[in-house]
């Protein structure tokens, strides 16, 4: 009897606790599959996961700065490309590695493959951004969230993240976006081959994680129709 007991114990106590931890994950929004990202300033609310390798580009349509509409397919027809996502003139840590991108791109456009940076600010911002890094390649203004929402990049941000943006950097992340939204990307980079397939990724939440140059150069196709 003490036997049955102890088990029927153990067993209320299990399901206790498994009904403790499902709601715990649905307070919190996490999960193993979608964890809590609000340390980085993303709302639990949307979980960007980016495109995987293997993945087909969707043939989206961008706006240049001088108003000419362009495909991503135009893009990579010819040529392998790089794809930058940053998230705005203010972030120090977009600053830096735009910076020392731009003072390597030359081997990557060398080694036979086109580069664009993705960002949500607006061109007039993102000419800030090119005189503080000296930038020399395409840079899209994702007017629309488009070209983030195609590549499962973008997120809403959180309030107290938008505020400390705000408090530290003195800069607002809706005035600066050219949608006057706040969100922003996850600071990824893909590379797409000439089929339009993803052949490399780098995809962190963490905005302090970037890819270097040297693992873009050593993954780079060979463009087949060269």
């Amino acid at each position: 009897m003490k036997k049955f007991m102890l088990c029927a114990f153990a067993a209320t106590l299990i399901v206790s606790c498994q009904n403790s931890a499902d709601n715990q994950e649905k307070s919190t929004g996490s999960s193993a599959d979608n964890p809590d990202l609000t340390a980085y300033g993303i709302e639990n609310s949307t979980h960007p996961k980016g495109l995987k390798i293997g993945d087909t580009v969707p043939d989206i349509a961008m706006q240049t700065s001088d108003l000419k509409e362009i495909t991503i397919k135009e893009l990579y027809n010819d040529r392998p490309l790089v794809v930058i996502f940053y998230r705005g003139y203010w972030c120090p840590v977009c600053n830096k590695h735009l910076s020392e991108f731009a003072a390597r791109a030359a081997e990557i456009e060398n080694a036979g493959a086109r580069i664009i940076a993705v960002t949500p600010e607006s061109y007039d911002k993102a000419d800030i951004t090119i005189e503080k890094t000296g930038m020399d390649f395409t840079v899209i203004s994702d007017i629309d969230g488009s070209v983030m929402k195609a590549f499962d990049v973008q997120f809403d941000v959180t309030e107290d993240y938008h505020t400390m943006i705000e408090d530290e950097l003195n800069a607002s992340i809706t005035e600066t976006n050219a949608s006057k939204s706040a969100v922003l990307p996850v600071p990824a980079t893909f590379i797409i081959d000439t089929n339009g397939k993803v052949v490399y990724r780098q995809f962190n939440p963490d905005y302090k994680e970037r890819a270097s140059i040297d693992d873009i150069l050593n993954n780079l196709p060979l463009s087949e129709k060269e």
